[in-house]
């Protein structure tokens, strides 16, 4: 319980208490049935990240792990903001590839431009406490 306000009637105050209600973290499943054809030799992989993840280029978590550089003063940290599962079909509709997810960015903080990348293109950072150092 916590005061809420403090207000005054005929010049006397009056506290007003009140309990805080529980935060509740709200989740939204966007869900999608991928266009299959019964000829297909590939599955559809499960994404690696997923909406608003956190995310940071591979290359500079892989240099600053191997140059022992802290990964919380150079690191930079971005989140998912779309994503694309990439599929080559023949005119019959047949994969001829294997599926893959591609992630967009917004690589300049302020832009709507979303610059996309790949999976292997990047890492969830890993808090300090459980990095490599």
């Amino acid at each position: 319980m916590h005061v809420r306000q403090t207000i005054e009637a005929f010049g006397i105050p009056y506290v007003e208490y009140g309990h805080d209600e529980p935060e509740v973290e709200q989740r939204i499943c966007i869900e999608f049935t991928p266009r299959t054809h019964h000829l297909d030799d590939y599955g559809i992989p499960e994404p690696a990240f997923k909406f608003c993840d956190e995310v940071a280029m591979r290359q500079q978590y892989d240099h600053c792990g191997s140059n022992n550089i802290d990964f919380s003063e150079e690191l930079d940290i971005f989140r998912i903001c779309a994503m694309e599962l990439v599929e080559y079909r023949s005119q019959r509709g047949v994969l001829t590839d294997a599926p893959y997810w591609r992630y967009g960015i917004r690589y300049a903080r302020g832009t709507r431009e979303l610059i996309w990348f790949e999976e292997d293109e990047l890492v969830r950072p890993v808090p300090p406490s459980e990095g490599e150092f």
